[in-house]
C-alpha cells in the first residue's frame, strides 16, 4: 500500500532566502596563566636574547677563523705585481724575479745572474690592464733599453687560496732567449754569469736554445785565450723577440801576427841553408813542417846547389766562425837556386852552370803548443 510521502525531519534552521543557517562557531577557550611570577615571559625573553648574541658570536668567530685560514685578505694587484717585477730588474735582483714568475731554470734569474754586465729596462710604463677572462689578466707596458722604445705584454693567473681566499701571480714573463755561440771557448760570460756557450748542431749549423733572459742589454764576453784575445759584445733583449744568436768570432791577440810571421822567416832560412834541391825542415817526420821551395834540376848528376832567397812572403792570418786560424800567402816569395850539371856519366865530367828562380808560398794553420801559438805548415 502506498502511503503518502512525508517530509524529512528538519536539522537545521533556514533563513527568509531560502540557505540553511549554520551555527555559529565557538570562541577559542582561553587558557589562564596561573598568578605569580613564575609565568611571566619578560625573563625567559632574556635568555632568548642571551643566546642569540651568543651563537651571532660564535658564527662571526667562525667566520674570522675561516677568513684567516683561506687567506683572504689584501692581495697585490695585476698592475703593482708588474711594477715589482721591473723594480726587481732596476735592482739587479735574479732572485726577486725568479720569485715573481717562472724563468724557466735560467741561469741570468739567480743571485749572481743580473748583477753586472746587465742593463736594466728604463722609463717603464705602464700602458693598459686588461682583464682576459675571470683568472687570466694581460698588463702591456712600455720600456727602453739603450734608448730604444720596445712595448711588451705580461701575462697574470689568478690562483685560488684556501676555500674563499686568491692572489694573482706572473704567469708569462717579459723577455725572450738569448743563444750563444763560441766555437773556441769552453766558457763564456753572460751577464753575471759563467756558462757553457750553446752547442752547434753541425749538420744544420742551428744552435741549441738559448737561455731565457728578462729584458734588457747584456755583456757577452770570452776571456783571452792563446791565439786569441778577449771579446765582448752586447746583445739586447726587447719586445719578447728572440734577438739573433750572438756569435762570438775570436779575435787574434796583437802579438800572434809577429809570432808567426818570425816562424816562418826561421823556418825559410832553415830550408834555404840545406844544400839540397827539395829541403825539409828539421821535424818533416812530424809531416807538420816542409819547406815551401824546390826545384827538379835537368840532369841527373849535379853538384849540390846553393839556395838564395830573395824574397820573403806576405802573410795574413784568418780566422772563421769555427775558430779555425788559417795562413794565407799575399804576396809570393822568391828564391833562387844555383848549381852545377853535367850529362857525362864517367870522370872527368864536363860541368855546367844553372840557375833557377822560383817564387813561393806558404799556408798552413795556427795551433797552440806550450801555450804560445805556433805554425803549422
Amino acid at each position: 500500500m502506498t502511503g503518502t510521502p512525508t517530509a524529512p525531519p528538519v536539522l537545521v534552521d533556514y533563513d527568509t532566502t531560502g540557505y540553511p543557517m549554520l551555527p555559529a562557531t565557538p570562541p577559542v577557550p582561553r587558557v589562564l596563566r596561573p598568578a605569580g611570577g613564575g609565568g611571566s615571559p619578560g625573563p625567559r625573553r632574556a635568555r632568548l636574547s642571551v643566546r642569540s648574541v651568543a651563537a651571532a658570536v660564535a658564527v662571526l668567530l667562525v667566520a674570522a677563523v675561516a677568513v684567516r685560514c683561506s687567506g683572504i685578505g689584501p692581495t697585490e694587484s695585476p698592475e703593482s705585481l708588474v711594477r715589482a717585477l721591473f723594480a726587481a730588474l732596476t735592482a739587479h735582483d735574479g732572485q726577486r724575479v725568479d720569485s715573481l714568475g717562472w724563468c724557466e731554470r735560467s741561469p741570468l734569474c739567480s743571485t749572481p745572474g743580473l748583477t753586472t754586465g746587465y742593463q736594466a729596462p728604463e722609463n717603464v710604463t705602464i700602458l693598459s690592464s686588461t682583464a682576459l677572462g675571470r683568472d687570466q689578466h694581460q698588463v702591456k707596458v712600455r720600456y727602453t733599453v739603450g734608448g730604444t722604445s720596445a712595448e711588451e705584454s705580461v701575462g697574470l693567473t689568478r690562483h685560488r687560496s684556501g676555500m674563499l681566499g686568491h692572489r694573482w701571480g706572473i704567469s708569462e714573463l717579459p723577455g725572450a732567449r738569448l743563444t750563444v755561440r763560441a766555437e773556441a771557448f769552453d766558457e763564456v760570460h753572460v751577464a753575471g754569469v759563467t756558462v757553457r756557450p750553446n752547442m752547434t748542431e753541425r749538420s744544420t749549423t742551428a744552435a741549441e736554445p738559448g737561455w731565457f733572459a728578462p729584458p734588457g742589454a747584456y755583456t757577452v764576453a770570452v776571456d783571452a785565450a792563446v791565439p786569441f784575445a778577449a771579446t765582448t759584445v752586447i746583445v739586447v733583449v726587447a719586445g719578447g723577440v728572440d734577438p739573433p744568436t750572438a756569435v762570438i768570432t775570436p779575435t787574434l791577440s796583437p802579438d800572434v801576427q809577429p809570432a808567426i810571421e818570425q816562424q816562418i822567416q826561421d823556418r825559410i832560412v832553415q830550408c834555404g841553408k840545406q844544400q839540397e834541391f827539395h829541403p825539409y825542415p828539421p821535424q818533416w817526420r812530424t809531416f807538420q813542417q816542409t819547406c815551401p821551395f824546390a826545384h827538379d834540376p835537368q840532369s841527373p848528376f849535379t853538384k849540390p846547389p846553393v839556395w838564395t832567397v830573395e824574397r820573403l812572403p806576405t802573410i795574413m792570418l784568418r780566422v772563421d766562425d769555427r775558430a779555425v786560424v788559417s795562413v794565407k800567402t799575399t804576396s809570393p816569395g822568391i828564391a833562387t837556386v844555383r848549381y852545377q850539371w853535367s850529362l857525362d856519366v864517367l870522370e872527368p865530367r864536363q860541368w855546367t852552370d844553372a840557375s833557377k828562380t822560383v817564387e813561393f808560398t806558404v799556408d798552413g794553420r795556427v795551433g797552440v803548443a806550450d801555450n804560445a801559438p805556433t805554425w803549422i805548415g
